[in-house]
This record gives structure tokens, sequence and C-alpha cells, in this order.
């Protein structure tokens, strides 16, 4: 089978010639040789130049293979290849490529701004170049920023035919043109709630939960209308499935009562959509999710996805796997830190066999990380990772003596 064939193989409930192996969030460990990957293809173009136009077919290319190119770090490749979306036409349109002190740099031809290419993540949208690096820092309260009267404005939504148009989903239509017939493709997208930090930041969105309940909900129907229209963009690319991320809705964050009413309520809707487009959901969920998996199965998603056991809560795969019950694939959890960094690769090996072991029971199981591979994460332990699933056993009879080890 190809990666793409073993990876539907299992969440759509059957079973694969080999088990797949998709780490969660590659996209962060390879953003790096990326960037670097796409840097010297412009590099490549100067020839002694020392401006080059940014032409948006070009640049989509060039995005492309730096993207494919990154996951060559690999000595076995995953089962999937993550993708966001490019730059639009109008950024390539105001951008040039200049040379300055030998280093390649973006440049703002109306603003005149000129940031160093190797500053920057790659960017991406109709995003405005700034001289400022982003801080990566966390938000705590920007709620003071919306109201009843701006929300429209702040919250504008844009439907599928105008992001389609904007040429920002290029990128993924691209990848999966030249590499989906072999891999799975899929892309990261957050929950209506999830979302709702960007807007209002942690602290906000605490806050509004209690303060002004009716503002939250009118935000989150918002949101989940725009939510739909950027699903059918996804869906129009041709990727196979989305890793559907949500945060700060854990029962260490929340009440039962306050993830039904704004999280439930706006996730079902929205898998549901997700699903009649054609693409195959995973809903991966940070913090303590054991007292929501029982809601989260309700949802029509192909697959579970947690975190490792972690601060004061214990996830633990056996767990999930039994509450799961069959009806739902379940993602691995394995300790990214762990064994990223601390373990040998025969224990990270060890681990995958113990996990698969676990998974076997369910309706299907793909060997996966709880949280991002850190980036002094030796690259030899994520193969050791990928081959181990690729070569589990999975005609041999069910050993109860590896789940316990």
């Amino acid at each position: 089978m190809t990666p793409k064939e073993r990876m539907f193989k299992v969440l759509q409930g059957e079973k694969p010639d080999a088990l797949p192996a998709a780490p969660g969030y590659l996209c962060l460990f390879l953003a790096e040789l990326e960037r670097a990957a796409y840097i010297e293809q412009y590099r490549a173009c100067m020839n002694g130049r020392s401006r080059y136009p940014v032409d948006h077919a070009q640049d989509t290319h060039f995005r492309a293979q730096a993207l494919v190119q990154s996951y060559q770090a690999f000595k076995e490749q995953p089962d999937w290849i993550e993708v966001g979306t490019g730059a639009s036409k109008t950024w390539a349109e105001r951008t040039e490529i200049v040379l300055r002190n030998g280093d390649l740099c973006y440049e703002d031809k109306v603003s005149g701004v000129c940031v160093p290419m190797n500053s920057l993540p790659l960017p991406y949208g109709d995003k405005v170049l700034t001289e400022a690096i982003p801080s990566g820092r966390d938000i705590w309260d920007i709620s003071g920023q919306i109201s009843s009267e701006n929300l429209k404005s702040r919250m504008p939504i844009i439907n599928t035919d105008e992001l389609l148009d904007s040429g920002e989903f290029d990128l993924p239509r691209q990848v999966v043109r030249e590499y989906g017939e072999q891999y799975f493709i899929s892309t990261i997208l957050d929950t209506p709630y999830s979302d709702m930090y960007d807007y209002l930041g942690f602290r906000g969105l605490m806050v509004i939960q209690r303060q002004n309940p009716e503002l939250f909900q009118t935000m989150l129907e918002r949101r989940l209308k725009q939510s739909m229209e950027v699903m059918g963009a996804w869906a129009a690319s041709g990727i196979h499935g989305v890793y559907v991320e949500e945060v700060f809705s854990g029962a260490d964050i929340i009440s039962p009562q306050n993830y039904e009413k704004f999280v439930f309520a706006y996730n079902l809707p929205y898998f549901q959509h997700m699903r009649t487009l054609g693409l195959l959901p995973i809903h991966y969920v940070c913090g303590d999710v054991m007292p929501r998996l029982e809601l989260m199965v309700q949802y029509d998603i192909a697959a579970v996805a947690v975190e490792e056991s972690k601060k004061k809560f214990r996830i633990e795969i056996d767990e999930v796997v039994e509450r799961v019950a069959g009806r739902k694939a379940v993602f691995g959890n394995i300790d990214a830190v762990r064994f990223g960094i601390h373990a040998t690769p025969e224990e990270m090996q060890a681990e995958v066999g113990r996990q698969a072991e676990i998974g076997r029971q369910g309706q299907g199981f793909i060997v996966s990380t709880g949280s991002p591979f850190p980036l002094e994460t030796d690259v030899h332990m994520i193969d050791s990772m990928i081959s181990a699933a690729h070569s589990y056993n999975m005609q041999a009879p069910f050993n109860m003596s590896k789940q316990s080890a």
C-alpha cells in the first residue's frame, strides 16, 4: 500500500498492510529546513542580480519543493505530509527579493520595508511585511478590542471563492497534484472555540464565558460560518484530511457545562460540515481530555488524538482506546520530549510496539506523538519511530505481555 492508502484504511476502519506513522506537527520540526530550501531556490535565481520580482506561480512552486525537500530529513518517510496555505497573489505583487550585504531579503515595494528572509517564518496569506520580528509570546487578554458594535469588522466572513481567488490555496493544490497520489495530505485547523484565543487572549477567553456569554456565542457562531468557508477552500484544494486542534477546552481548564455550551454545540456542525465536504477530521485536544472523550466520539470525526500525561493530568493510551471503544480510530500519544530527547532508539521502538499492541484492540490505530517533537530532537529518533511502526507485525497474535510491559 502507499502511505495514503494506509492512512485511509485506518481512518475508515479497515486493516492496512502496515501500521501508519503520522507524528504530529512535523511542520514545526521541519520549519527551519523548509525555509532554508525555499531561500536557496531564490538564491539560485539571483544569478548576479541584486533584485528579483516575486512571481506567484513560481513562488508557489518553490514552497511546494521546499516543503517536500524538508521531509527528506527522514530516512523513512511518515505517512502524511502537513501543508499550510501559501502567500496571496497580492503579497507576491508587492514583494521583491533583494540582496543586501550577502543576505536575501523580502522588500515591500509599497512601504519600502526590507527584512532578511532568514529572520522570519515563511510569509503566508496577505501578511504585510514589517521590520518587527514576531515575538511568539502568548496573548493574555485583548478582549477589550472586540464588542457587538465592531464584531463584523473584526471578524469578517470571506467566502470560499474569494479565498481560492486570493491564491493562498494554490500551494496545497500543487502539493496534492504532485504528491497526493502517494501521501496522505493534511492541514491543521482550529475549532471555533480554539480560534477565539486569537480574538480574546487566554484570560479574555476564560472571562468572557462568565461575564458576557451572549457576545461569546455570537462570536462562535460567526467563526463557525467563516470556518465552513475555509473548509470549502481546503476541500477544493484536494487535501485528504484535517488535524483539528483544540486548546483550553480540557477538564483542567473549563467546566463540563461550559464545554457543552461553548465547545460541543459548535463542534457538532463544524465536523459534520467537514465530513460533507469529503475531508477526514482527526480531532486533537490539548489538556485533560479524558472526561471529554464520550462527547468527542459523538462528533463526525475519523480519529481521536490526545496529549501525553503531563502537568497534573493522566492520559494513558490504553484508557483512551478503551473509552473510545472502537467507535473511532485513535492516534498514539508517544511522549515527544521523553522519547525524542531522553530515550534510545531501542526504547522508542519498544514504546511504538507497546502502544501498537494496545491500539490494535480498537477500530484503528496510527502511531503518533502527544505533542510536537522538540526542535533539538535527533532526527534518528523520529526515524526509529516511523520504521518501528512500518515494521510492526499486523498479523501476529495479540500479545498481552507486550501491552503490560
